[in-house]
């Protein structure tokens, strides 16, 4: 099957692919936009090449490099994927992803958990309201829940044994990496590290304000800037829509 967009959205969390919704409206009102997603089963071990595999199966039917981005896991999926294959991808959009990809809100998690007294439920409370800084008491339980199954169905290098870190480096195609300055996980010192692999087309941009998942909060900002990138690598296609706010 030859698919009609040159533009992939790769979600590696199911559960949590809610908060890409926001994002991905807005995109998809000013051009088409696919969406791929993975499920880990229980019977799989915990890593991504798998989900790799899959992907490059499902892009292999494109009739021509696609534009691919992602947000934590799924962008690690994505930004992998794009090393492995270049020639594949047109450009790579990361969202909430560091230098050093391996580290991700299951690592935060892990590293919380072993240093902790506390049960693994009241670590993820905690962690429930540091990741997702606006949330209402109400919400907190069904943040914990998505969070608990995102633990099982994500594909991840981490354990309660073992923690991988994947290597850094930068990728051969144009890169935009979207980060917030109050990321919890991902420090803002962290995510200025990728400036050490870009090449004269990269851009970073970030957020003040959002958390990890900043593209929920600022949504029509952050496809704003999406746009952006993609209207210089493809000038002939009109994205722009009138912005009804402008963040700092």
């Amino acid at each position: 099957m030859t698919h009609l967009s040159k533009f992939l959205w790769v979600s590696a969390s199911p559960s949590l692919k809610y908060f890409h919704r926001r994002l991905l409206n807005h995109l998809s009102q000013v051009v088409k936009v696919e969406l791929w997603e993975y499920k880990q089963t229980l019977d799989e071990s915990s890593s991504i090449d798998e989900a790799v595999k899959l992907l490059h199966d499902y892009i292999s039917d494109f009739s021509e490099p696609v534009h691919l981005m992602g947000h934590g896991i799924g962008g690690t999926v994505a930004l992998v994927y794009a090393r492995l294959y270049p020639l594949q991808v047109a450009s790579l959009t990361l969202l909430s992803v560091a230098v050093r990809p391996g580290i991700n809100w299951h690592s935060y998690y892990y590293d919380r958990l072993w240093s902790s007294p506390h049960s693994r439920s009241h670590v993820l409370k905690s962690i429930s309201t540091e990741l997702f800084p606006d949330t209402s008491a109400r919400h907190v339980c069904d943040l914990v829940e998505r969070m608990e199954r995102d633990l099982v169905e994500s594909p991840s290098s981490h354990s309660l044994l073992q923690s991988a870190i994947l290597p850094a480096g930068g990728v051969d195609m144009p890169l935009m990496i979207c980060a917030c300055q109050s990321d919890p996980v991902i420090k803002s010192s962290a995510s200025s590290k990728w400036i050490n692999y870009f090449k004269p087309v990269d851009e970073i941009w970030r957020v003040s304000t959002g958390g990890h998942f900043f593209h929920h909060i600022h949504s029509e900002l952050v496809s704003y800037r999406v746009q952006n990138f993609w209207q210089k690598l493809e000038p002939a296609i009109a994205f722009h829509q009138p912005m009804k706010v402008e963040f700092n």
